[in-house]
């Protein structure tokens, strides 16, 4: 399994200490099959995207057998929100059971998502939490 992250970073221009991000790209690919090399699928994040391609959205490298369309469904540009990095382990942890280096990967996860929505509260389109707290799949309280 192999996850390609691409990120482009450019300084802020109200502060030119810390970066931000233009573009990003996270590919994800299980196995390996030198006749076939193409990812399982790829987020991309463009904040400068061409119209009419949306800003962020997502590529499946798979198509349904009757999709008969003048574009290939793997070309298609699948309109999403902002995906963070640690949205993409998550995924990749719950839905393709890929191993956990560490037990508590859901705090660790959780922590880094609350800091990042807590910095995009004053960008131009809001950010929601993409999981719910660990605490809440753990059997514990909520809050």
């Amino acid at each position: 399994m192999f996850l390609n992250v691409e990120l482009t970073l450019r300084p802020r221009e109200t502060d030119p200490l810390h970066l931000t991000t233009t573009r990003a790209s996270f590919t994800y690919q299980a196995g390996y099959d030198p006749d076939n090399p193409r990812p399982l699928f790829a987020y991309q994040y463009d904040r400068n995207a061409p119209f009419p391609y949306p800003r962020c959205h997502l590529h499946v490298f798979a198509a349904p057998d009757d999709y008969a369309q003048e574009r290939p469904f793997l070309r298609l540009h699948l309109p999403t929100r902002r995906i963070t990095l640690e949205q993409i382990v998550w995924h990749l942890i719950q839905e393709h059971h890929v191993e956990p280096r560490r037990d508590d990967w859901r705090h660790v996860l959780w922590r880094h998502e609350e800091w990042f929505r807590t910095i995009q509260q004053d960008r131009s389109w809001p950010y929601d939490r993409p999981f719910e707290p660990p605490w809440i799949g753990e059997g514990g309280e909520s809050g």
